[in-house]
């Protein structure tokens, strides 16, 4: 998932000023790579780590968060078949889904 120094616990990346997936300078929230709900789970225990599993993740908008959890709605399936930003775009759904979201103009105003 991510490299650190032996010792030293990952930290979850600065918030950027946009989304990391579809790239609107909107309001963010932090989406886990590894879904909290699967973090006690000593199989994605032992695969990821547990500091590792609360420190990965990306920043994206509500829009883009809600349509990965639609799409994806399977916790185990997120966290075994898409725990990098790669592999989620890889997804077809997900990646038509972003490519409508980067279109949409943040509706706030």
């Amino acid at each position: 998932m991510t490299s650190t120094d032996p010792g030293q616990r990952p930290k979850k990346p600065e918030r950027p000023g946009a989304c990391d997936l579809c790239g609107r300078a909107v309001p963010l929230t932090f989406h886990h790579l590894v879904p909290r709900g699967v973090h006690r789970r000593q199989r994605f225990v032992r695969r990821y780590g547990k500091d590792e599993m609360r420190a990965v993740g990306l920043w994206i908008c509500r829009l883009c968060h809600s349509g990965i959890h639609k799409i994806i709605p399977n916790e185990k399936d997120l966290a075994e078949s898409y725990y990098t930003k790669e592999l989620l775009l890889g997804h077809e759904g997900v990646a038509r889904h972003v490519a409508w979201v980067s279109k949409q103009k943040d509706r706030r105003r």
